[in-house]
């Protein structure tokens, strides 16, 4: 969880446009979740992320 909090760190000292371009070079399979405002762009990447995290513990 606290890679989780620093991740959310960076991604919310990013400007809409970084983050468009961060989830085109990390999630190239998933460019459509950086589409929207940066609020739901943060929590589509955390949950992704999250869910990464969930199915190595599995």
């Amino acid at each position: 969880m606290k890679d989780l909090n620093l991740l959310k760190r960076k991604l919310d000292e990013m400007s809409v446009n970084e983050l468009y371009e961060y989830v085109k070079e990390n999630y190239p399979e998933n460019e459509d979740i950086g589409i929207g405002s940066k609020k739901l762009i943060i929590r589509r990447i955390l949950n992704l992320e999250r869910n990464r995290i969930n199915a190595e513990e599995a």
